[in-house]
């Protein structure tokens, strides 16, 4: 008497034979690429982890996370930016606060100042972000960047991170 074959055995024979006959050969491959796609793990960044793990996955400026330094560029005149005074910072709270804590403040909409500092953002010793400061006038301080398309935006600033830009633009050479 002959064995019954078990369910996957049957479904085995059952797909050989139908691959064999090339009918179901292209929604094999999709369905095996999309099996693929489905179980592959997300590449995650390992030097990130602990509680900014989270903040940096939702930050505006995901590529100003691993910022290490800032070159400040103090503009005497805007329309001028051949003239201008630099300072540099490695001060790791600093760039936290401009990096993280500022990036959540409200929209800036049209402020009615433009910005007078460009700070380099440098990560192991390459440009990642350029920002533009307003920080000199009392009533107008923001923070802007230019989103991938052109498209620009401002951030309000704290009066504390502004009147701490504007001390070291006195102290720039």
């Amino acid at each position: 008497m002959e064995k019954p074959l078990f369910y996957a055995e049957r479904f085995f024979y059952f797909f050989v034979i139908k691959i064999i006959e090339m009918r179901y050969l292209f929604p094999l491959v999709i369905a095996v690429c999309f099996l693929y796609a489905c179980q592959s793990d997300k590449q995650t960044d390992d030097a990130n982890t602990g509680s900014d793990s989270l903040v940096a996955e939702l930050h505006p400026l995901p590529e100003i996370k691993k910022v290490d330094s800032i070159d400040m560029h103090f503009f005497p005149d805007i329309n001028d930016q051949k003239v201008y005074t630099r300072f540099g910072v490695n001060d790791t709270a600093f760039i936290h606060s401009i990096t993280f804590r500022e990036m959540k403040n409200a929209f800036a909409v049209n402020p009615p100042c433009e910005y007078d500092t460009k700070f380099f953002c440098f990560a192991d010793g390459q440009i990642v972000k350029t920002l533009y400061i307003a920080a000199q006038k009392d009533s107008c301080h923001y923070i802007g960047y230019i989103k991938s398309g052109g498209v620009a935006v401002k951030i309000s600033m704290s009066d504390s991170t502004a009147s701490l830009i504007n001390t070291w633009r006195k102290n720039s050479q």
